[in-house]
């Protein structure tokens, strides 16, 4: 049980820690070419943390201690579904409805699609 809850937790610390990275970098990019009001951040940790939750849900067997690193702490660290539905909200109470729908409708198709697409890479054994 503890060394259970360790690989949850050296995961999710990782995750957490790359996420935040990627959110500096990519605010770092947007502020310098305008901003915006767009969660391009989110938006971008969601669909490579669907991605790599696909690629990994193909790989590696569940109840194992790499799937509690690797898909239970480190995409549930780096994966943002959470901030993605406050910042959606956000949008919405400050009126930016056409954004909101954009950042909605994208966010749920380009991570589906990209956990579908990461489920059918086929790996060499």
């Amino acid at each position: 049980m503890w060394s259970n809850l360790l690989w949850v937790g050296i995961g999710g610390f990782a995750g957490a820690v790359l996420r935040y990275g990627v959110g500096i970098g990519v605010a770092a990019l947007t502020a310098a070419r305008g901003g915006g009001k767009f969660p391009v951040a989110t938006l971008a940790v969601n669909v490579a943390g669907s991605f790599l939750i696909g690629l990994l849900g193909r790989w590696i067997e569940q109840e194992s201690a790499q799937h509690l690193l690797g898909v239970v702490g480190f995409c549930g660290g780096f994966t943002t579904f959470s901030a993605f539905s406050l910042e959606s909200v956000r949008l919405l109470r400050e009126g930016h409805f056409s954004t909101a729908g954009l950042y909605i409708g994208l966010s749920l198709l380009l991570c589906i699609g990209a956990a579908c697409l990461g489920m059918t890479i086929k790996t060499t054994k």
